[in-house]
């Protein structure tokens, strides 16, 4: 088993990480106020950004689905890490070398296997890229790769290699240093006919894949062209599914092109890795590809952290069909604007930025068609609208597309739109008579909206949950001016389950280091200790405003803690009144005259704290 990092190593890693440049990488984030910077939620849809990053506290929540945490949660969510893997790779990133308690070699080889993944992809595509430069085995590869307009230059950007044709090139080289299940693992090595192990990839240009952070994780290998192809060998080859490589949610050249993507506030999404590497040439630094897989939500939910246009520039008129309907499935749930570039027909971008330019791609993209309006467009391209029936089965069929969005302004737009191009002309007031259908079919019984649902943050309706959750946050947001109640304070004064844990790592963290506690130690603690969700509240506390009228006072401070003494005091009341109905004062008499003195003298302190909170200055 492996052995845990030492505590103080862990507190170093997260002292000299900043929560704000590591989320930065995976997505855009705006200013919002003196210590909270806010973007899309990477962990649910949503069109307004809710996601919160306070760069004092070092910690995170979204207001809309309820995840937060610190920077290792944070890491562990979006990378899909264990704890000690996302210490592991902040720690790399920081310099810092990590030690551990009653580790043995498997364990320390256990602990690090993500990282060796990563290790031995870099490693092979290293081997890649200097045969296609510098080997005989890559004199094809080169020539084929000028053909197609790559330079020196891109090739050396993005890495590109060659893996020849023989079996064991990888092998060969590779399995000194790694054992053969780990290649397998990360999709270099597959097994062959025999039983055997041969490289996955042979007689391939290699495009190297990157995830958000950089980090090797798969390849692209197209096959390259010539007299010994097999004529039954697919195209393109992708790294298998595996622990680091998920095609489903990678994007080629993100890594690299999201800083110009935040910058241009545009994204080209396109099909090949050559059209990448074309329009990268071409100046265009903004483009990005789908991994050997059809466009997905994934896509769109990635790109949406850091741009709200995306431009679909795909091969033919048929390639941005596809891609459009597959957009439209789910585009409502992002706050970004879709639209459809279709390029001259038999080219693709790469032929048109290498033949025409980046100046010339740009002008074309400009009249790049909204995704609506093509889906519109496409649905009414062919038909016969010469007779009335002919119009009335286009504008139903238009309608299908148009009654499935949810903004009202949009739908209006385009109900203008489908009369213009179906009506104008045959009737007096075709837009009355598009909008009277479009009508007719949302109100039908077996219309219907979909709305996306988002999980709220967690309700806190009751007056005492009020009060001990700003209880909670003075804690950890102000600790300073909580000193004269905080070493007062016991698991009694929470009444809710979820406050009560809170309050426990809280009043940990003050007996082994005194009242002030840092929010991120407190978060990091919480999650090391007590799990996720105990984290998330925790995040939450740390970057949720107070609700004083300004910064919190000492004033407001103790208002707050006053009323949160009167309500442990009403539950103890409470409790005895309870019991007191239970006594029979004429069988047990002196029971009962004490529990009743108990109850007037808890009910009287009561009173004199909601009066003494009361006449406290807040301000």
């Amino acid at each position: 088993m492996a052995g845990r990092i030492r505590q103080e190593d862990v507190d170093t890693v997260r002292e000299r990480t900043d929560i704000v440049q590591v989320v930065s990488q995976y997505l855009q984030l705006k200013k919002a106020s003196r210590d909270s910077l806010t973007g899309l939620c990477p962990f649910h849809a949503e069109k307004t950004p809710s996601f919160s990053v306070s760069p004092s506290k070092q910690a995170y929540y979204c207001f809309g689905c309820g995840e937060g945490g610190g920077v290792f949660l944070f890491l562990e969510k979006i990378e899909n890490l264990s704890f000690s893997e996302a210490v592991e790779k902040l720690a790399a990133e920081a310099g810092i070398t990590l030690r551990h308690e009653g580790q043995t070699a498997a364990g320390r080889r256990a602990e690090g296997h993500r990282p060796a993944l990563h290790k031995a992809l870099a490693e092979a595509a290293r081997l890649y890229n200097r045969t296609l430069v510098e080997g005989r085995e890559g004199a094809d590869a080169r020539r084929y790769l000028a053909e197609r307009g790559i330079t020196a230059e891109s090739i050396e950007r993005f890495g590109i290699g060659y893996a020849p044709g023989y079996p064991d090139f990888l092998l060969k080289r590779m399995t000194s240093s790694y054992a053969p299940e780990l290649l397998v693992e990360a999709g270099l090595a597959a097994p062959d006919s025999s039983g055997g192990l041969r490289d996955r990839f042979r007689g391939r240009v290699m495009f190297p894949i990157q995830d958000l952070a950089g980090n090797a994780v798969g390849f692209g290998g197209r096959l390259l062209p010539g007299e010994h192809t097999p004529a039954n060998a697919a195209k393109y080859v992708n790294s298998p599914d595996g622990p680091v490589y998920h095609k489903g949610n990678l994007l080629y050249n993100l890594n690299r092109a999201k800083g110009e993507i935040t910058k241009s506030g545009r994204a080209f999404l396109v099909e090949g890795y050559t059209d990448v590497i074309a329009l990268d040439q071409a100046g265009i630094a903004s483009a990005v590809a789908t991994c050997g897989t059809a466009l997905g939500e994934d896509h769109i939910r990635q790109l949406a952290r850091f741009t709200e246009r995306i431009v679909l520039a795909f091969d033919s008129d048929e390639a941005g069909a596809r891609a459009a309907e597959r957009a439209f499935e789910f585009h409502q749930r992002y706050p970004v604007q879709l639209s459809v570039l279709i390029l001259p027909k038999g080219q693709d971008p790469a032929d048109f930025a290498i033949a025409s330019g980046g100046d010339a791609f740009l002008e074309l993209a400009g009249s790049a068609i909204p995704l609506i309006a093509y889906m519109v467009d496409r649905t009414l391209q062919g038909r016969d609208i010469s007779d009335a029936e002919g119009r009335a089965r286009a504008i139903r069929a238009g309608l299908a597309i148009v009654a499935q969005l949810t903004d009202t302004v949009a739908r209006d737009e385009y109900v203008r739109m489908l009369a213009d191009k179906v009506l104008l002309g045959h009737m007096g007031d075709p837009e009355r008579a598009v909008r009277m259908e479009l009508d007719r079919l949302l109100s039908a019984p077996s219309a219907s909206v979909s709305q996306q649902s988002q999980r709220t943050p967690r309700a806190r309706t009751s007056p005492d949950e009020e009060v001990e959750w700003e209880a909670l946050k003075l804690l950890v947001q102000v600790p300073e001016i909580c000193r004269p109640w905080a070493s007062d304070l016991d698991l009694d004064r929470f009444d809710k389950p979820i406050h009560r844990k809170a309050f426990e790592v809280i009043s940990e963290a003050i007996r082994e280091g005194g009242v002030v506690v840092s929010a991120g130690a407190l978060v990091a603690r919480a999650q090391e200790l007590r799990g996720e969700q105990v984290a998330r509240i925790l995040a939450a506390l740390a970057v949720e405003a107070p609700k004083s009228q300004g910064d919190p006072t000492r004033g407001y401070a103790e208002h707050v803690f006053l009323r949160l003494e009167e309500f442990s005091l009403k539950r103890r009341a409470d409790a005895i009144r309870k019991e007191l109905e239970r006594v029979n004062p004429l069988k047990a008499p002196d029971e009962h005259e004490r529990m009743f003195g108990q109850l007037v003298e808890l009910e009287g302190a009561r009173r004199r704290l909601r009066v003494a909170a009361e006449a406290v200055q807040v301000q």
